[in-house]
């Protein structure tokens, strides 16, 4: 059977500015399967916040959208991305910039992945757990994300089958990825499947939800976000 659960907790750094969290998560079921969407305002961003929260939504409705199952990736950003613009209504839209993950999983267990900017998108399938997203490269101060990088390059998409029991897909915004690291990753999204997969929907939530707010790294500020499909 298919499930899935998500959370969001906002990092201290805002709770000790009085400051709404800049990321948003929305997972929510469409026809047997799931589609779960993960996003990280940029801090440095006037209304990041609300950009994040707009590309969350905007992804839901483009995938539940009859037409966007059949849609090549290309045409499935580009419909994202022009509803998002269209939500914000802004001549500045840099102003609301965000990155967004998105995992839509059909019935039979075929996920369709999108990512702009950064966060981490981790799968297990066939036996395997590997990181989809590709390792940064170029600058530092290079900014990928809704509202600044308009080009299609920008973007990493692609298929995986959740076929068998254990398979699953984890978003995870760069509050939880960054302080991870890269040979520990797959350990660490085996450890997050073994826990929700033995709770319940609420269960797993709030146990997420604990782990994020008491992060086991040492003065971490930032908000964070998880959301798994998986099969049980």
């Amino acid at each position: 059977m298919l499930r899935a659960v998500g959370a969001s907790v906002t990092g201290p750094g805002h709770l000790q500015a009085c400051q709404p969290s800049q990321d948003a998560l929305s997972v929510r079921g469409w026809r047997g399967g799931w589609i779960a969407a993960v996003a990280d305002g940029l801090g440095s961003k006037p209304f990041s916040g609300v950009g994040s929260r707009l590309a969350v939504q905007s992804a839901q409705a483009v995938f539940r959208g009859i037409d966007a199952w059949k849609l090549p990736d290309r045409d499935v950003v580009r419909a994202i991305y022009q509803r998002w613009l269209a939500r914000v209504d802004s001549p500045e839209p840099a102003a609301y910039a965000t990155t967004l993950l998105v995992a839509a999983c059909d019935a039979h267990g075929a996920v369709r992945y999108l990512q702009m900017g950064d966060g981490l998108i981790v799968a297990k399938s066939q036996g395997t757990v590997r990181a989809i997203t590709p390792e940064r490269t170029g600058f530092g101060n290079q900014t990928q994300a809704l509202g600044v990088d308009q080009s299609w390059s920008a973007w990493t998409t692609g298929s995986v089958q959740l076929r068998h029991p254990r398979d699953f897909v984890l978003l995870m915004t760069d509050g939880v990825s960054d302080d991870i690291d890269a040979h520990r990753i797959g350990g660490f999204a085996e450890a997050v499947y073994r826990e929700v997969a033995a709770r319940t929907r609420r269960g797993a939530r709030a146990w997420l939800k604990h782990e994020m707010t008491h992060w086991a790294t040492p003065g971490h500020t930032d908000d964070k976000t998880m959301s798994m499909i998986f099969r049980g």
